[in-house]
């Protein structure tokens, strides 16, 4: 299993801060976004103790999912990425907010371990068949929703493949996360999409380049920023639009519990209200609890009996 953070380290990594940017290249033709995304996994690995090929997994998804989510306009615009699979982990949920903060969770959390040939993590494998669902809810009456089937797995074909079926925007996604036995050091991605104007001299640009760019992580080793990997790939056509700092964070709360109870009904309160003990909450996303005595939840069933 991949290590916990202890308390002193968990606190030391929220000190520094992962960035995310947005950029265009070859005269707009070309718009990227590249993410430093360290923290933000360790984040979730010190949340959910998870396992490295967990850890992988999900930090890759977070990643694509924080640069996906910079095109989010509005204040409470959200993107979700829901994986469900046949593999080991059971599926995996992603929640990335217009303000560059994303949380997520694994259905299960810790599993064993599976290596490819090359000696890389098998995330394919460990994900398995399945699909991915991209839902933007830009709080309008009805949020869009786009569903792919799961090219390989490994989280940055299926978002390409998503992007390129959904969207139709043809699209590089490169995302990676570092471990070794201590844990997570290092986590990234990029992101290249072609919009319509990009000619045919562009796309051969960039074929050759990704041919023989390295690996993300192996440039986050280096010391390499985000905008150092968008310059290497890109050349110096490359406009930075936005830098801004990017978070592990969950916007759970009492009242966000509150309303989730309300919204199960009559019925299923009125079950809950029998156990004397009260019932205890837990956000899949944060862990953190939430405890609803017996007295409060009676005081729910009036609520929605009023509904």
């Amino acid at each position: 299993m991949c290590s916990s953070q202890t308390a002193d380290n968990h606190v030391q990594h929220l000190l520094t801060t992962d960035k995310i940017i947005r950029a265009t290249a070859f005269d707009h033709a070309v718009r990227a976004f590249a993410c430093c995304s360290t923290q933000v996994c360790q984040e979730a690995v010190w949340l959910h103790n998870l396992s490295p090929i967990a850890a992988a997994a999900l930090g890759r998804l977070m990643t694509g999912l924080l640069m996906l989510a910079e095109d989010l306009d509005k204040p409470g615009d959200s993107l979700s990425a829901i994986v469900r699979a046949d593999g080991p982990l059971g599926g995996l949920t992603v929640v990335a907010e217009q303000n560059a903060t994303v949380r997520g969770m694994v259905q299960q959390p810790v599993v064993e371990t599976g290596h490819r040939s090359n000696g890389k993590l098998d995330v394919g494998a460990a994900v398995g068949k399945g699909t991915l669902t991209i839902i933007r809810d830009l709080q309008l009456k009805e949020p869009y929703v786009g569903r792919v089937a799961l090219v390989s797995g490994e989280i940055a074909e299926d978002l390409a493949s998503y992007l390129a079926v959904s969207e139709q925007i043809p699209s590089i996604v490169s995302l990676g996360v570092k471990m070794t036995a201590q844990g997570i050091t290092h986590a990234g991605g990029l992101m290249v999409q072609l919009m319509p104007e990009a000619d045919t001299k562009i796309v051969e640009y960039l074929e050759e380049q990704v041919r023989r760019f390295p690996e993300t992580t192996t440039l986050l080793e280096q010391g390499a920023t985000p905008e150092d990997m968008l310059r290497l790939l890109l050349g110096e056509t490359l406009q930075i639009h936005t830098e801004r700092p990017c978070a592990y964070a969950c916007p759970c709360s009492h009242e966000r519990m509150v309303k989730n109870l309300i919204a199960m009904g009559q019925t299923e309160l009125s079950q809950l209200a029998e156990d004397s003990e009260g019932i205890e909450l837990q956000c899949h996303f944060c862990s953190k609890q939430y405890h609803f005595s017996q007295r409060e939840v009676g005081q729910l069933i009036t609520v929605a009996q009023k509904r």
